[in-house]
């Protein structure tokens, strides 16, 4: 299995990590205003920031992955002032590595 992410989006406030599949759709739907398509890829942090959910569609059903940092903490995605970032952000987000943006 390939999977490709054209897009990835940041939920900027921190969730409820025991948030599953139903809910994580109603904030990507509702509250983001997007929609759950192959090629997206939609992250949310919970309020230590030592939690990362991450859910996508791979074509044949909805994916959620979860991460827990054991040493360090996931950046702050309020610190990004933005919504959405490329897919190489997206790995280093993913190993806690600091994503900075100069305007």
């Amino acid at each position: 299995m390939q999977i490709y992410f054209q897009k990835v989006f940041v939920h900027k406030i921190a969730i409820d990590m025991r948030s599953g599949f139903e809910r994580l759709t109603y904030i990507v739907e509702q509250e983001m205003g997007k929609k759950l398509s192959r090629g997206s890829f939609f992250i949310f942090l919970g309020n230590n920031r030592k939690r990362l959910k991450a859910l996508f569609f791979d074509g044949s059903g909805l994916v959620l992955l979860s991460k827990r940092m054991e040493k360090h903490v996931f950046m702050s995605v309020v610190d990004l002032n933005v919504d959405e970032i490329d897919v190489k952000d997206l790995e280093l987000l993913f190993h806690g590595a600091t994503i900075r943006r100069t305007t």
